[in-house]
């Protein structure tokens, strides 16, 4: 590094000629605009995507009350804002040092120099050897941004503040997913424990009626030891219904931020399965560019690489500093402020890297190679949102084709276990006959509870892969 002082008289001309010669050098940011077809393969509901709180359509004010309590006091959350505070103060300590730089100094300290040294002050008369010095001091600088440096840091200062403010984003869009997953599996495991509980007692019924055919002759009992297995496995569905209610609840608390034993009273009770809606507006794929978090975020993140790129091509240019001090230096503190005490300095300083062995231009080419790595995130995070939009409005449509042949089927169960009532009440089935019935009835039941949560859940990952909820969730 070379450093030079230019004559004083050049002072006044250095700022105007500057501004003329001045640029930005790297190269400018464009948006990437990748190619999207104009419609989705699968069979997408045509409309505006929800960007509000489309989890109200599930129609459960206990969720609602969870995301709100959720988005106010997750620690992910807080982390997630903390970061983007980060992003903000970075950001603000670049745009500072793009004025000039000022500072007050003081110092006081006692001297003394070496007799024997370069400087005879031994020989000198009237020359002390030893002597305090007080020293009162404003420094003032600026860097003119010749080459746009400041610019280009600043530039990339701002893209990573829009990368922080997207993860964070995505963050609370996947933390409501992930609870309002997490409530459809509380109200399903709650479901599927009263139907493990009945389903325990007609299996228990069974084997009493079993055991007496066999006592009476008419059994066997290869089918008694079967209903016995039959109802040691309906005890082992009851318990693990009752440890997947329990873990979702746990989960609701992790989520909400929440210690359990303040969670957990509140979702004892039971409650219906929130049901899917019957239609989700999937917009226009090329939305996706605006609403998914991931995609702006990579595209934030690739700004903020092209921007570092200018500011190490800068580095191959000259840097200017404009610099002026003035204060007071004296040996006796009572002299400090005297006319005869005052020191100033004015003038200019050119500092030019002209051999650096090759590194500047090396970090010339790792910025440039960060560059491909950001496009090649941004490509993907593109690909991978239209791969998960599709694969969920497909899964979304089928689970409701699903959730309708299984309403259809237990409408049928439904009608055969009241037929199979009334030839019992009649006396034409015997008790055995009325017992299998009803458990084919809790069976079917239990398969369309688990549909319908399905079809639930395939509604949220659909409402979240499209950036559903941006705005309430901001």
């Amino acid at each position: 590094m070379r450093s030079h002082l230019l004559p004083a008289h050049l002072l006044l001309a250095l700022p105007s000629v500057a501004l003329v010669g001045a640029c930005t050098v790297g190269p400018d940011y464009h948006a990437p605009e990748p190619r999207i077809a104009a419609a989705w393969t699968s069979p997408a509901v045509a409309g505006a995507v929800d960007e509000g709180a489309w989890w109200t359509a599930l129609g459960d004010p206990l969720l609602d009350t969870l995301i709100d309590e959720m988005m106010a006091q997750s620690p992910t959350l807080r982390e997630a804002t903390a970061r983007i505070a980060e992003a903000r103060a970075a950001s603000d300590a670049v745009r500072g040092t793009t004025g000039p730089q000022a500072q007050l100094s003081g110092s006081a300290s006692e001297t003394m120099l070496s007799k024997n040294g370069q400087f005879p002050v031994g020989s000198i008369p009237g020359f002390a050897r030893e002597f305090p010095l007080f020293d009162l001091g404003f420094d003032a600088s600026w860097e003119l941004d010749l080459w746009g440096r400041r610019t280009r840091s600043i530039e990339a200062a701002t893209a990573r503040t829009g990368q922080a403010e997207m993860a964070a984003q995505g963050i609370r869009l996947q933390l409501i997913a992930e609870l309002a997953r997490a409530y459809v599996q509380l109200r399903l495991a709650q479901r599927e424990t009263a139907l493990a509980t009945e389903s325990l007692d007609a299996w228990q019924s069974l084997e009493t009626l079993t055991v007496l055919r066999e006592r009476a002759g008419e059994g066997s009992r290869v089918e008694t030891e079967r209903a016995g297995s039959d109802t040691a496995n309906a005890r082992a569905v009851l318990a693990n219904a009752e440890a997947g209610e329990r873990a979702a609840a746990l989960r609701i608390a992790a989520l909400v931020g929440v210690e359990p034993s303040a969670m957990l009273p509140r979702l004892s009770g039971s409650g219906a399965i929130p049901a899917p809606p019957t239609a989700i507006a999937a917009g226009l794929p090329s939305e996706l560019l605006r609403r998914r978090p991931d995609i702006r975020g990579a595209e934030r993140d690739l700004a903020g690489a092209i921007a570092d790129v200018g500011v190490a091509t800068a580095d191959l240019f000259p840097r200017l500093r404009l610099g002026f001090g003035i204060g007071q230096q004296a040996r006796a503190i009572g002299d400090l402020f005297s006319g005869d005490s005052t020191r100033l300095q004015a003038g200019p300083g050119l500092a030019w890297p002209i051999f650096s062995g090759g590194s500047t231009r090396a970090r010339i080419r790792v910025a440039g190679a960060k560059v491909d790595q950001a496009a090649a995130r941004y490509d993907a995070a593109v690909i991978g949102a239209l791969s998960d939009s599709e694969t969920a409005i497909n899964r979304f449509d089928r689970a409701l084709a699903a959730l309708s042949a299984s309403d259809a089927a237990l409408k049928r169960d439904e009608a055969g276990f009241e037929l199979a009532s009334r030839r019992s009440a009649a006396g034409e089935d015997d008790r055995l006959a009325l017992a299998r019935a009803r458990l084919a009835r809790i069976q079917a039941l239990q398969r369309n509870a688990q549909i319908r949560a399905a079809a639930t859940e395939a509604a949220i990952a659909l409402n979240k892969a499209l950036g559903g909820g941006w705005n309430s969730a901001g």
